[in-house]
């Protein structure tokens, strides 16, 4: 596929077939001959391509038995009706996502180090994590912006910073001055997240989240519901985790990339990159 797409200016094989449009009949039956022929020529490419590289390997094996054959031509077929849909997706330690978000955090100590020098591409990936942050917000949740996921998230995981200094969650204690004492440092945080995020600069998080009656009324709302686990809730997550591992062990479909955030009270969901 690498040795087609440079030979092709990046353009991966067709696969064949044309979605469905406005067309009278004889135009579209025409442009479907087009794809279809043009789908063999590619198909007859790679395959060109793939015996060449089997020729290749022999020459580079000095005489050795190969492990590896000629791809058949029903897998040729499907290899390049699903080649435009490959994609990969490049994670990031653990380490490396609390480092940015909350670099002071005691866990930093006891997750395994790793330096960023040490993380392919480590730059490259944060850029387009903070750009798809930035990008996110201009599609918040219509209905009611405040329900928007990656308000919760922010919340939830200012939740994390604070449990990572006090070994509790917040909320453990119900008296009123309590509460309301761990709300603050729960909105800190959650400030401090967004700085570091690189969104404090963004209208809707100004709106909703730096505006300090509504970022302390989302604060009071983690901390009330105090690590509590819904049945309900924990059910739906549970059969995403699911489906998100079917797709990991068959190799089919596109994993999330790369934080699933689920609202149960609004029953909407996001999909972030951090």
């Amino acid at each position: 596929l690498k040795r087609f797409l440079k030979q092709n200016d990046d353009y991966p094989p067709l696969e064949g077939k044309i979605p469905d449009m406005t067309s009278d009949t004889t135009r579209y039956v025409s442009l479907q001959e087009a794809y279809q022929k043009q789908a063999e020529q590619d198909r007859a490419t790679i395959c060109e391509i793939a015996t060449k590289l089997l020729d290749e390997c022999k020459q580079a094996s000095n005489g050795c038995d190969l492990h590896v054959g000629m791809p058949s031509d029903d897998e040729i077929v499907t290899f390049c009706k699903n080649a435009r849909y490959l994609r990969i997706l490049e994670t990031r330690p653990l380490y490396a996502e609390y480092k940015v978000q909350d670099p002071a955090s005691p866990t930093l100590s006891i997750l395994k180090p790793a330096s960023f020098e040490n993380i392919p591409n480590f730059d490259t990936i944060q850029a387009d994590a903070r750009d798809d942050l930035q990008t996110a917000m201009f599609d918040p949740y219509e209905t009611d912006p405040t329900q928007t996921p990656l308000l919760w998230w922010i919340a939830l995981r200012a939740c994390d910073a604070f449990y990572d200094r006090h070994e509790h969650y917040p909320g453990k204690h119900d008296q009123e001055l309590a509460l309301e004492s761990d709300a603050n440092e729960v909105y800190k945080f959650m400030t401090q997240i967004v700085t570091n995020l690189g969104l404090s600069e963004c209208d809707f998080i100004k709106e909703q989240l730096l505006d300090s009656t509504k970022g302390k009324d989302l604060a009071r709302e983690v901390v009330r519901y105090d690590e509590a686990e819904i049945h309900n809730i924990a059910a739906v997550v549970g059969g995403v985790a699911s489906q998100e591992a079917v797709k990991l062990i068959t190799g089919q479909y596109v994993p999330f990339d790369d934080t699933y955030v689920y609202n149960g009270i609004a029953s909407t969901a996001g999909v972030y990159r951090f």
